[in-house]
């Protein structure tokens, strides 16, 4: 099974949320969570935890993932574009919103 981090970049806040990858789908697997709004990281593990067929490897490495995301946007939010996050994060999922 591959997970795929799905992300929503603003200057204000991220909506981050876990897909499940077949050989040409994505699948939701988890609803968005907005962070820092909400304790997003915590709430994608407990997703996570409630799905047991996901190995514990799968489940660390999408929350690694999702710490260097938030800890990148972080320290680069309104510095850098969504086109330099997408560069450096070709494992994420990245979501543009149009107005």
């Amino acid at each position: 099974m591959q997970l795929k981090l799905r992300v929503f970049w603003f200057n204000d806040f991220l909506g981050l949320a876990i897909d499940q990858k077949s050989i040409n789908h994505l699948s939701p697997l988890t609803p968005y969570y907005i962070w820092p709004r909400t304790e997003a990281w915590e709430q994608l593990k407990v997703e996570l935890d409630l799905k047991t067929w996901i190995s514990k490897e799968d489940k660390v490495s999408i929350l690694n993932l999702t710490t260097e995301i938030i800890n990148y946007w972080k320290e680069n939010r309104g510095v850098e574009s969504l086109e330099k996050a997408q560069a450096r994060f070709c494992k994420i999922n990245f979501v543009e919103f149009q107005n």
